[in-house]
């Protein structure tokens, strides 16, 4: 009996280690990421760099940052915000597991939606770019909420060979009033490999400067926070911005 035992111990010891039976595999899940790459016109963009403006400025940018929210398709949500911070955090907007092929359009908000926009943001996940440990100096504080666009640099105005950027420009734009949508409508994802998708947008610094409908002009127009009386430039700024937002 005990012969017959370790037999059929021994039969199972040999049919568990076949090579030939087949293992699970755990499936790799896919990624979608959703990337932001400023430009300028038909130039490479760097932080820092000088460019030259339709009026002949030389211009820098030292802050290129935003937030977005809401962003889904349809039924379908994606993310709720993301904070973009070029500088800290380069072009990336959303990196997560996801089936890309839900997205086949894309909807959300420039800058933070009312219904999140106004919480206490320190009640916000540790993780989430909303919490306030996160968000940084791009939350004013408990009643006007979030910073929704944060681009700030500095410009020369006189046109000559000389650059001189000693005019600091900042434009700082908040609250519900200026909170703007967008729809990218079939979007094409790129198929990066190893189970990555990604949808490219880009932002072109040019044209928010040079819109043909509402062109800035920094020599005059170099400072909102969104405050009584700027209501114009900060509208100017916010539609430019969302303007110059496209896919890639």
């Amino acid at each position: 009996m005990k012969k017959m035992t370790l037999l059929f111990s021994m039969a199972l010891l040999i049919w568990a280690c076949d090579p030939e039976k087949p293992k699970p595999v755990d499936p790799v899940p896919e990624k979608v990421k959703v990337t932001l790459t400023p430009v300028y016109g038909s130039q490479t963009f760097y932080m820092d760099s000088v460019y030259t403006t339709a009026e002949g400025y030389k211009v820098k940018f030292t802050e290129v940052t935003c937030y977005f929210s809401l962003l889904k398709n349809g039924s379908n949500d994606l993310l709720q915000a993301a904070l973009f911070n070029f500088r800290e955090n380069g072009n990336v907007i959303v990196n997560q597991n996801g089936d890309h092929t839900k997205f086949s359009s894309l909807q959300g908000k420039i800058g933070v939606d009312s219904s999140l926009n106004h919480l206490d943001p320190s009640a916000f996940p540790n993780e989430s770019p909303l919490n306030i440990s996160n968000a940084g100096p791009m939350h004013w504080g408990w009643n006007p909420g979030y910073i929704f666009v944060n681009l700030e640099g500095k410009v020369d105005t006189i046109v000559d060979a000389v650059n001189n950027l000693d005019l600091s420009f900042s434009f700082h734009i908040g609250t519900d009033d200026y909170l703007q949508s967008f729809d990218f409508p079939n979007v094409t994802w790129q198929d990066k490999g190893n189970h990555v998708w990604e949808l490219p947008l880009k932002l072109d610094l040019s044209n928010f400067l040079a819109n043909p409908n509402s062109p800035i002009n920094l020599k005059t127009e170099h400072l909102t926070h969104t405050g009584a009386g700027q209501e114009t430039l900060t509208q100017k700024v916010i539609q430019n911005f969302k303007n110059a937002l496209t896919v890639y």
